[in-house]
């Protein structure tokens, strides 16, 4: 009789949680009776038909080295509870997506405690990004996963040096997410981020720049946070109240943009592969970004430009996302984008290689792991 196959996934953020929801659905073609656990969101929820997360991604979603330590009492009760939960369930197969610093913990627990010598394989989806900060992390990753999957094309050599079994199968995301190009006299699209932290520090300075800039503009919102809540927390942060015609959802909903503001993050990838210019920034608090600013070994934020090793996109970070230079240089990529246009193909170029990548990844971790 075949062992029914138990597989936990764990996905920290709403990017992880799309990740965590393709993986599970086409595990589903090599196990169909196999049970998942996870910890996530709507995403992991509505690919399980239902089935509601252990702990879910609004409990979970944190960033920045202040935000974090600020929470660490209630994330480190998390991680006895799940570790409590995995030494008794005992799964074939734990699926760590992004989330690196929790996940990179959970991994060496699983090693010393002997979970993975009785045979529970661990999977890392989504490299940290060791060769932005802190390079000693590939140690880790070498001693306490089988595999990591990394999302870009230049991290699966630099793994793989290492001595990581780090195949690479491209970008989920261009496959997710299909050219539509920007619509000329269309709207401007703000994207000010996804975690609760992100969009306290960009939707007071996101709204002063559409404002300035006076041309119609909508707000993109995270599919895991409801309309409902999502309104509030713009009028909290705003200080103006908005209605649902004001507010998309997603970005395969930005067909009429012409242009956007989008916060650091998958978003600034996504964006670029639907085709709309974009200018991105980014704000945290003092203490997260003097310790980032010391440690990041990067000349870019935004994913765009670190994939392309070009300044493809303008970024402000920190005291240069203010309104009036966020103003400025959409100012002047409404009046020439022919950059970014040429730039977004090359793009697409690196990240297809014509196959569905969550899919290769399932058959992958399916037949060697």
């Amino acid at each position: 009789m075949i062992k029914q196959k138990k597989i936990f996934v764990l996905a920290g953020e709403a990017s992880g949680d799309v990740l965590g929801s393709e993986f599970i659905k086409y595990s589903k073609n090599n196990w169909p009776k196999a049970e998942f656990i996870f910890w996530g969101g709507k995403g992991m929820t509505e690919a399980l038909e239902g089935q509601k997360p252990q702990v879910d991604l609004n409990e979970l979603s944190l960033m920045g080295f202040f935000e974090v330590a600020r929470h660490i009492p209630r994330v480190l009760k998390q991680e006895k509870k799940l570790k409590i939960f995995l030494s008794k369930w005992k799964p074939d197969l734990i699926v760590c997506i992004d989330y690196q610093t929790f996940n990179i913990r959970l991994a060496r627990w699983a090693t010393i405690s002997g979970l993975r010598k009785s045979g529970t394989k661990l999977i890392q989806i989504v490299s940290p990004q060791f060769w932005a900060w802190r390079p000693g992390r590939v140690v880790g990753l070498r001693k306490y996963t089988d595999a990591v999957i990394p999302l870009l094309p230049f991290e699966s050599e630099l793994l793989s040096k290492e001595g990581i079994d780090a195949p690479y199968f491209g970008h989920p995301a261009v496959q997710r997410v299909k050219k539509i190009n920007a619509t000329k006299g269309g709207w401007l699209a703000l994207l000010p981020g996804s975690r609760k932290q992100e969009l306290s520090k960009h939707i007071p300075v996101f709204f002063k720049t559409a404002i300035k800039l006076k041309k119609p503009f909508k707000w993109v919102r995270p599919e895991h946070i409801g309309e409902e809540e999502y309104i509030k927390i713009l009028r909290k942060y705003s200080g103006k109240s908005f209605d649902s015609d004001q507010i998309v959802i997603g970005v395969n909903a930005l067909e009429g943009a012409e242009i956007a503001l989008v916060s650091s993050g998958t978003a600034t990838l996504e964006t670029a592969l639907r085709g709309i210019p974009q200018v991105v920034a980014y704000k945290t608090s003092w203490f997260t970004y003097l310790i980032a600013k010391f440690f990041i070994r990067v000349d870019h934020i935004s994913l765009v430009n670190l994939i392309l090793k070009d300044k493809v996109v303008k970024e402000f970070i920190q005291n240069s996302c203010n309104s009036k230079a966020l103003f400025l240089a959409l100012e002047k990529l409404l009046n020439d984008n022919s950059k970014q246009t040429i730039s977004y193909e090359k793009l697409r170029l690196k990240l297809d290689l014509n196959q569905n990548p969550m899919l290769s990844v399932a058959n992958y971790v399916a037949n060697n792991l």
